[in-house]
């Protein structure tokens, strides 16, 4: 997938976003648990592609570092945060845009490079009627952008659910096609992020890297429970549940597995993995590829109850 390495200097030329008072549902737009059915996953396919597999759940992980449930300049971080490793220029600029109220300006429309447009929308003030940092929508969208030879359109995007509660939760997505000759890439990411009591929270979060045919998504709807450790932030450590799916399809290999993530222990101290905790990927036959959790950045990896 040569072309979604070239995501990594997409947003160099990025400003911030600007607020406005209407736009999309972004809520119906973050990649779903994909809809692909189970298949088949052998043992040898198992050894083969288990550290993809743990790679996938380790970014649940380190989006928890983000602190998705914090305070309300967290949402970028969070996002940031997921995509550090594999996209650290996104991620420095997504920080960059970490929307506190003091940060976001008007912007209009700038001419790209080569050609296209980045707009932001044209407003006087920032609408944030509940005060929580997050506006009641803000967005930068690409129009046939062109930069270094690639062509790219979509936005990233911000939404507070609701403008009049600062508890009701937010709403980020990155959704973007970049265009290189005859190679087309969508790089989509979702966090989908309803509060509850006492530090809970509910998470939708999708994932979607696609050129052309292949591709590589993810997609779980997640609980979280903070840990009672005696300590007054419920962020710094929890317990995560998750439900989902796992889609793997490149140079001709495909594999569906569901997804499902029991009792995994999130530790602030730990930025990269869960502490404790297993998940589970499973395919159409009831195989299973488990990978216990027994510290940070330790774990072990069976497959029917066998050592991978």
């Amino acid at each position: 997938m040569k072309l979604g390495a070239k995501l990594i200097g997409l947003v160099a030329a990025l400003g911030v976003l600007a607020a406005c008072s209407s736009g999309p549902n972004l809520s119906n737009n973050v990649p779903g648990v994909p809809s692909d059915s189970p298949t088949g996953f052998s043992q040898s396919q198992a050894s083969a592609k288990k550290s993809t597999l743990v790679s996938a759940v380790n970014q649940i992980a380190v989006g928890l570092t983000g602190n998705i449930g914090g305070a309300s300049a967290n949402p970028m971080e969070a996002a940031a945060a997921l995509v550090e490793k594999d996209y650290p220029t996104v991620a420095k600029h997504l920080r960059q845009l970490r929307l506190e109220a003091g940060s976001i300006r008007v912007q209009g429309t700038a001419s790209c490079a080569q050609g296209g447009t980045r707009t932001s929308t044209d407003v006087a003030d920032i609408v944030d009627n509940d005060g929580d940092g997050i506006p009641v929508y803000a967005e930068v969208r690409y129009n046939n952008c062109k930069e270094g030879g690639v062509t790219a359109n979509g936005l990233i995007g911000l939404q507070d659910k609701n403008d009049s509660d600062p508890q009701s939760g937010f709403t980020i997505l990155i959704d973007l096609t970049l265009t290189d000759g005859t190679d087309t890439v969508r790089w989509a990411l979702g966090i989908d992020y309803s509060p509850g009591a006492g530090g809970t929270y509910n998470v939708r979060y999708g994932y979607l890297i696609q050129e052309n045919s292949d591709k590589v998504a993810f997609g779980v709807n997640m609980n979280y429970t903070p840990k009672v450790d005696g300590d007054s932030d419920p962020y710094d450590a929890g317990f995560v549940d998750f439900q989902g799916r796992f889609v793997y399809k490149v140079r001709g290999e495909y594999y569906v597995l569901n997804m499902l993530g029991e009792d995994l222990e999130y530790d602030s101290r730990c930025t990269s993995s869960f502490v404790s905790g297993k998940a589970t990927f499973q395919d159409n036959a009831g195989n299973k590829l488990v990978i216990q959790y027994t510290g940070c950045n330790s774990y072990t990896i069976t497959y029917n109850g066998n050592p991978i």
